[in-house]
């Protein structure tokens, strides 16, 4: 097996034994396949929906020297729609903003902000992305971070979207944005699917 491979693979086992991750290891695979794949693109890279910074861990550890900006309310879920309803409610999977940065402390070129996004997208407005992912459960919550990251990723750059095979809402945000576009959704292993940008 591929040394490199294998190293991901103990850092993601690492990780899994730290904290609580929402996704399977192979999901956290992915991701790292995907950032090897966007690399020697230009732009940043961004994750909405952190939880308690597993899956941003990974993405530190493999990002290389490029800008990473995570987004999280870190007090649970904010107002849900109908459609997502009765398996998410408003303060589910609420976690500690103080705890992720603590855990993440090591890493360069992270910028973590609380609140309910796009409301805290300032700062980054004028940036570009060559990786983004999302991880924040609800309609309008991946809605809108597509509405917002899609303009401004790089030709080449790659969304990965969780829980597309799994949450209604989720499933129903990324097909509703993107049945206008030129790019195809394509699945993956588990509950992900991803667009590479055009």
């Amino acid at each position: 097996m591929n040394k490199k491979i294998t190293n991901i693979k103990n850092i993601i086992a690492k990780i899994m034994e730290e904290t609580e991750v929402l996704s399977y290891d192979f999901e956290l695979l992915q991701i790292y396949k995907s950032i090897e794949q966007t690399k020697n693109l230009t732009g940043s890279i961004a994750e909405v929906g952190v939880y308690k910074g597993g899956t941003a861990k990974l993405i530190c550890e493999s990002k290389g020297n490029k800008k990473f900006y995570l987004f999280d309310t870190f007090s649970g879920h904010p107002e849900v729609s109908e459609i997502d309803l009765p398996r998410h409610y408003k303060g589910r999977l609420k976690s500690s903003y103080k705890e992720v940065c603590a855990y993440l402390n090591k890493y360069q070129n992270i910028f973590i902000y609380k609140g309910i996004f796009p409301s805290t997208s300032a700062p980054i407005i004028n940036e570009t992305f060559s990786f983004v992912n999302l991880d924040a459960d609800l309609y309008r919550s991946i809605l809108e971070s597509l509405d917002f990251f899609y303009p401004r990723m790089v030709k080449g750059g790659i969304i990965i979207i969780h829980d597309y095979h799994w949450l209604e809402g989720v499933r129903k945000a990324v097909d509703d944005f993107f049945i206008d576009k030129i790019e195809n959704v394509k699945s993956l292993r588990g509950s992900q699917c991803f667009i590479k940008k055009k």
